[in-house]
């Protein structure tokens, strides 16, 4: 037992050394989907090939240390036969980011995410409680050659040679360094200090009581604010956004580095002491050790959070109740259309009090489905990581959705063959939003379960 906390407690700072081997010297089978939609049958897809299945993470330290080295022997050894297989532990929260990651990385092969993070499919099969994880593999035999003790720093590009059978070279392996100069830090955000006094009264959402609740809400009744029909300037609108406009997420402790850090995007009230947010706004972070939920207005004021009255992951929506007292409720609107205006004030990258104005541009349906939970919107108002949860609002101030995510997409994506080249085609940015509806469906659950 303590050998399985140890682990936890460590994450991906643990010795490679200590990445437990499958139970036999052969590689376990398995069929997967890449991150580009191609079938994966391994290791019979890498027959005549060396392969080396690299776990790893986007936000794992140790892993991002290992890739000018990894890149390096991998161009210089790919024509030679040797392939990577990567996969990432990346959960769906952070896997969005995977593609731009791999490719400004200059990592060329293949990745397999299913998003669950540390409970993926594969990495249950080969036994993985700790990343960096390598694995080296005959394709031809599915024989286990070598493990990450002999994949990692120095140790890599002999390991992989005398799999090939190569003479060894001796070329010494690549270093991680730093090509420019580290950004001065940013100033510690005043809401740190204020949170964790306020978090001490014990009456917040602990991060036990919000897994619980994110998987069966409280039931709560909720009185919704009456929609308002009276247009207004871009101003008056940037006003009324600026004063609804809510910071939702996790003050916690880091299993990493012991300290206390907040996790934090958008959110609005919708009535006098509930708040709506994005679903994936109040998921536990993956380095949680013990956290609050919090939420905090633009003058750094903490209301104390006392349930999850609804959590739809479909929807990506939620809402919390908070101690009644100084929130500003907006009121929601659903009958929406194509060209509208449409506003958003939020603090994307961190870059506080942004507001943006454009247009309703499109309806949509995630699968096609007609459920109001897979309802889709997107809108031109300018949003990033951050701004999640925060509200889209409309001409007379109601809100119409709120931020969900970004998805970008090329007319001429990177060749296979190259795919750390440049795209030449067009890009273009789709603003997802999830739209008012979804937010009254889940009010109207709220309620349901209430009134029982």
């Amino acid at each position: 037992m303590k050998r399985i906390i140890l682990f936890i407690a460590f994450l991906c700072s643990i010795s490679a050394a200590e990445v437990p081997k499958p139970i036999s010297d052969e590689a376990p089978g398995f069929e997967a989907t890449n991150t580009a939609g191609v079938k994966v049958n391994f290791p019979s897809d890498y027959k005549g090939k060396i392969v080396m299945l690299d776990f790893w993470a986007t936000w794992c330290g140790p892993c991002i240390g290992e890739l000018p080295n990894l890149t390096k022997v991998h161009g210089d050894l790919n024509a030679k036969s040797f392939e990577v297989l990567g996969i990432s532990l990346d959960s769906e929260r952070t896997q969005d980011k995977l593609a731009q990651f791999t490719k400004d990385k200059g990592m060329s092969w293949p990745q397999i995410c299913d998003g669950k993070g540390w409970d993926a499919e594969l990495a249950k099969l080969y036994a993985v409680r700790s990343i960096p994880a390598c694995f080296l593999v005959d394709g031809t035999t599915g024989k286990l050659l070598a493990t990450s003790r002999d994949l990692r720093g120095a140790a890599l590009r002999p390991t992989v040679e005398k799999a090939l059978g190569l003479p060894l070279s001796g070329t010494p392996p690549v270093a991680a360094k730093s090509t420019t100069p580290a950004a001065p830090p940013l100033p510690p955000d005043p809401l740190l200090e204020i949170a964790a006094k306020a978090v001490k009264s014990g009456k917040f959402l602990d991060h036990l009581k919000a897994k619980d609740q994110l998987k069966q809400p409280k039931p709560g009744a909720i009185s919704l604010q009456t929609e308002s029909t009276e247009s207004k300037s871009s101003r008056d609108i940037a006003r009324l956004a600026r004063t609804g406009h809510l910071r939702a997420g996790w003050l916690y402790r880091c299993t990493k580095c012991d300290k206390m850090h907040l996790n934090l995007a958008g959110a609005y009230a919708i009535a006098p002491d509930v708040v709506a947010t994005a679903n994936h706004v109040i998921e536990p972070p993956e380095t949680l050790k013990e956290g609050w939920l919090i939420i905090a207005d633009e003058q750094n004021e903490v209301f104390t959070t006392t349930a999850i009255l609804g959590a739809d992951t479909a929807s990506d929506s939620a809402l919390i109740r908070v101690s009644a007292g100084g929130l500003k409720p907006l009121p929601l609107r659903a009958d929406v259309e194509l060209g509208e205006p449409a506003y958003c004030f939020s603090d994307p990258l961190k870059h506080r009090g942004y507001f943006s104005a454009g247009i309703v541009n499109r309806f949509y349906a995630l699968g096609e489905s007609k459920e109001p939970t897979m309802q889709r919107m997107n809108v031109s108002t300018d949003w990033a990581q951050g701004s999640s949860g925060s509200a889209v609002l409309d001409e007379y101030g109601n809100v119409i959705g709120h931020v969900a995510r970004i998805s970008t997409f090329n007319s001429n994506p990177p060749n296979k063959t190259a795919p750390t080249q440049a795209s030449s085609g067009t890009t273009l940015v789709m603003h997802e939003a999830i739209p008012a509806k979804a937010i009254l469906q889940l009010v109207k659950r709220a309620n349901e379960a209430a009134a029982q």
